[in-house]
């Protein structure tokens, strides 16, 4: 079982498609970060406001939280096209590294190979954490060069609640309170959420594929069901919700980023569809895996 883990864990991380899908996103997460650093770069830290001074000395602006690297780093930006770009094409990244390798190999042959040394089972679970393990990895390293590159040119600067509306983290969404008492918590913890997605989106295709004999269907099949999502989502809001105080967020390419960009993002609304999806996906692998006949 070990072995046939470590297996599996070296084809998909030691691979072409593997470094394909973190490339793909690892150029938005670059090309958010270039955009952050030029537009840091064109502020002026020296154009201050008499109430800055204070017997012709500096005291303080109230500018530079505006211009802090957690309002910059791949989360906090919601100027760029890389940025919208790279949630787009989260759900593509995460699965083109290995989601896709349970229909090759059932289609050239090599589950019957597998079979014959290994039982079916001990397959279907090395499977499942390689993908997860694969999709998860795949997100993280480009947010990991993007904050790399970020925080090498612009500063930390504690966050202020009363720019509320320049940030967009409102009080009442997911970890809204970290943002101001904790902010580099807040920062881990939305790249391990934005993580766990990867992985979840992975496991997603390759439920996919029980059902899809097409490579390209199957990895193109998390993205293509966000984009339904959204526009569901979007009908639902208009023809409802349209002068509803709250609207809640169900869609996770929008709930990923840590700054409110449409609906109100609530803990228990993210755990419910979070669920939903893993349920799917995990239970699709279960029943799917007993009844496919690999020998």
């Amino acid at each position: 079982m070990k072995n046939l883990i470590k297996i599996e864990l070296k084809k998909s991380i030691f691979s072409k498609t593997f470094l394909l899908g973190t490339a793909l996103l690892s150029l938005f997460a670059i090309l958010s970060a270039v955009y952050s650093i030029e537009s840091f770069n064109g502020y002026n830290p020296d154009y201050l406001y008499e109430y800055c001074m204070e017997n012709g000395k500096y005291v303080y602006n109230p500018d530079f939280p505006l211009y802090s690297f957690f309002g910059s780093w791949l989360g906090g930006d919601t100027l760029s096209l890389a940025y919208t770009l790279f949630f787009t094409f989260l759900p593509v990244g995460a699965a083109i590294p290995f989601s896709w390798s349970f229909h090759s190999e059932k289609k050239n042959g090599y589950i019957r190979n597998i079979a014959i040394r290994t039982n079916k089972k001990h397959y279907y679970i090395a499977k499942t954490i390689a993908v997860f393990i694969s999709g998860a990895l795949a997100v993280f390293i480009p947010y990991l060069v993007n904050i790399l590159l970020v925080s090498a040119f612009i500063p930390y600067y504690p966050n202020w609640a009363g720019y509320t509306f320049y940030n967009c983290v409102y009080f009442g969404n997911m970890w809204s309170d970290l943002f101001f008492s904790n902010p580099i918590l807040h920062t881990m913890l939305f790249v391990m959420f934005n993580a766990l997605y990867g992985g979840i989106f992975a496991l997603l295709s390759y439920a996919v594929s029980f059902y899809i004999k097409n490579i390209i269907a199957i990895i193109f099949g998390p993205f293509l069901l966000m984009i339904l999502s959204g526009y569901v989502e979007n009908i639902i809001v208009n023809q409802f919700f349209q002068n509803a105080l709250t609207v809640f967020e169900f869609v996770p390419t929008n709930f990923l980023h840590s700054r409110t960009l449409y609906n109100q993002v609530t803990f228990s609304n993210v755990l419910l569809v979070t669920l939903i999806l893993l349920l799917f996906s995990i239970l699709t692998i279960i029943i799917k895996g007993k009844k496919n006949e690999i020998y």
